[in-house]
């Protein structure tokens, strides 16, 4: 790992960037970890909500803790202190403030396209909650396939499940199963074929030339195990020649796929 000071300043703790040493997957991007030690070098090593917690105690800035709350959760937003579009004035943006015992903040993605979040660090427990502001079905499915095509690849997830839970809607089908076949990334392209059973039998013929074609051992087996969660017959002759094959994890997703089918 390589190991630099963050460019953030809590009372009490040493903060410092972790990134992996080794290269990365050409279709990976390696964020940075954040990390915390107590009392400067020597002192004890803080991660996830330990850290949270030890630099709620620190009581730095609020800004500041909004940011390392946001880091350690691997969220890339921008925290906000006050209101730079005409959407963030309609929604009130402002900077963050503590209420009762709970740090609110406004927080504002990096990746494409730019969207609000509302953040909420409970600074008893550490927990950070932080949601998206409400937008229209129309927006969140447009927002969903800007998202899965941009390089920002740790919000890939959630508009994969946005896509997949509008699958019936033909402009999310296509972008969602589309991306099945397409996709760069190996990770976003097997957690389309694992949520692709939400679209039923529309994704069968995707699924199929996934598990078939895909470059990626994972694709092709969470391929086949998407064919038999929607578990139509149709599948059948695809499935047994894959269980018949060489590629030993795939011939064991066939066959238990094969065992679900109607």
């Amino acid at each position: 790992m390589r190991v630099a000071p963050a460019e953030l300043t809590v009372p009490g703790v040493e903060l410092f960037a972790l990134t992996e040493g080794r290269p990365v997957a050409d279709d990976e991007i390696a964020p940075a970890k954040l990390v915390g030690v107590a009392g400067g070098l020597g002192g004890k090593v803080l991660e996830g909500k330990e850290l949270v917690r030890a630099a709620i105690a620190g009581k730095p800035d609020r800004r500041t803790l909004a940011r390392v709350a946001l880091w350690v959760a691997q969220d890339d937003g921008e925290v906000l202190d006050g209101p730079k579009s005409r959407e963030q004035q309609k929604a009130r943006v402002g900077p963050p403030v503590i209420v009762r015992n709970t740090l609110a903040f406004w927080a504002q993605t990096t990746d494409v396209p730019r969207t609000l979040e509302r953040g909420k660090l409970d600074l008893s427990t550490g927990v950070l909650e932080i949601k998206p502001l409400p937008v229209s079905h129309e927006v969140a499915i447009a927002n969903a396939i800007t998202t899965l095509g941009s390089v920002s690849v740790s919000r890939h997830v959630v508009a994969i499940r946005t896509l997949a839970a509008a699958c019936a809607e033909p402009s999310a089908r296509q972008a969602f199963l589309g991306a099945l076949a397409s996709h760069p990334r190996i990770k976003s392209r097997a957690a389309i074929a694992d949520e692709a059973h939400r679209c039923g039998a529309t994704a069968i013929d995707a699924l199929i030339n996934a598990m078939e074609q895909d470059r990626s051992a994972l694709v092709r087996r969470q391929a086949a195990a998407a064919l038999g969660r929607i578990g139509e017959p149709r599948a059948r002759p695809a499935l047994a020649k894959a269980a018949r094959g060489e590629d030993a994890n795939l011939a064991w997703a066939a066959k238990n796929a094969l065992g679900k089918l109607k």
